[in-house]
Parts: C-alpha cells; structure tokens; sequence
C-alpha cells in the first residue's frame, strides 16, 4: 500500500510540474511554453485515442476499405520511425533521450523562435511520447494508415504519432532555413 502511495504521489508531482514548469520560466514570454505542452499534449491525446479506436474497431491484418489510396489497417511496428528495425531498448531509449534533449535546449536556451517553433517542438514532443507509450505497454507501435502509391507499391504503414514527428521535424528545418530571424531587442539610439 505504502509503495502504490508513493508511485502515486510521484505521478501527481510530475503531472503538477509538467503544467507548472511554463510559468517558473525565466523567458520573458511566459505563454510560449504552454503552447508547446499544450500541442504536445494534443498530439499525444489524439495519437492514443486513435490507436485505441484501430486496436478495438480492425481486426490485424484486415483493410479498410477493401481498394483505394488511403487505408486503415491494424498493424504493430516493433522497430523506429516507418518501420526500421531496432532493439526494443534502442525504441524506448531514444524517443526519451531525444525529448529530454529538445527539452533542455529548448529551456536552457531561452527564446529560440516565435509560436511555430513551439508548434514544432510539441508536435515532435507529443508523438515521441506516443509511440513511446505503446512500446512500454504493449512491446510494439500501432500503426493503421496504409497509403497506396501506385500499383501495389505501399507507403511504410503509420499513425498520428509519426505523422506529429514528420511534419514537426519539417516544420522545424523550415522555420529555421526558410525564415529571416526575428529581432525582439530594439536598437538604442
């Protein structure tokens, strides 16, 4: 009893810092940073709900529909981002590693971009903890979207976490290639 006590008052902490840590920032813009767990949490939201929806509603194996370019199947992945095989240690150790790293530059750093950048780090954040999340509770990813190329040439078979990584990490590559930096410090005279 005392131990199930302690795990739960270690997951309140946590869960009490995880909404908490945006306000304690010294950045000038306090609300930046809840747009980013905001977003992260959104993803993961979604990402899970989804996959509950694929692994209760599809049998493994089955498509639906029976023909067309976008299909939804029941699948397990038990490697890394589209499929590439992995040890199961190397696909739980990474996508924490890879957070913990986005998260301490992110806050060590200070104002590292405007609202996209929070956008981008969320959407990463979210569907790392995603995938993650199934790997620790089932030993495999869920995956559910099958889409069709041409012929019988398929698209590696994903969900909404990885969908959350692409277009974060693209997004990210853009905003920081693709756009003039923004200047928040004003010139004295």
């Amino acid at each position: 009893m005392a131990k199930r006590l302690r795990v739960y008052l270690a997951l309140c902490r946590f869960y009490v810092w995880w909404w908490l840590l945006p306000f304690l920032s010294i950045r000038r813009d306090r609300r930046a940073p809840l747009l980013l767990f905001s977003t992260a949490f959104a993803a993961l939201t979604v990402d899970q709900l989804t996959k509950l929806w694929v692994r209760t509603s599809l049998e493994p194996g089955k498509f639906w529909p029976e023909h067309g370019i976008l299909r939804l199947t029941n699948s397990t992945n038990q490697g890394i981002v589209f499929g590439i095989e992995a040890p199961l240690a190397f696909s739980i150790a990474m996508p924490v590693v890879l957070v913990a790293i986005a998260l301490v530059a992110y806050f060590w750093y200070g104002p590292i971009g405007g609202r996209l950048v929070n956008v981008c780090l969320g959407l990463f954040i979210g569907g790392s903890l995603g995938n993650l999340i199934d790997r620790v509770r089932f030993g495999a990813v869920t995956d559910f979207a099958d889409v069709r190329l041409w012929g019988n040439v398929h698209w590696f078979t994903f969900n909404v976490a990885d969908a959350c990584i692409v277009v974060g990490i693209i997004l990210f590559v853009l905003s920081i290639f693709g756009l003039p930096p923004r200047r928040d410090v004003k010139e004295r005279k």
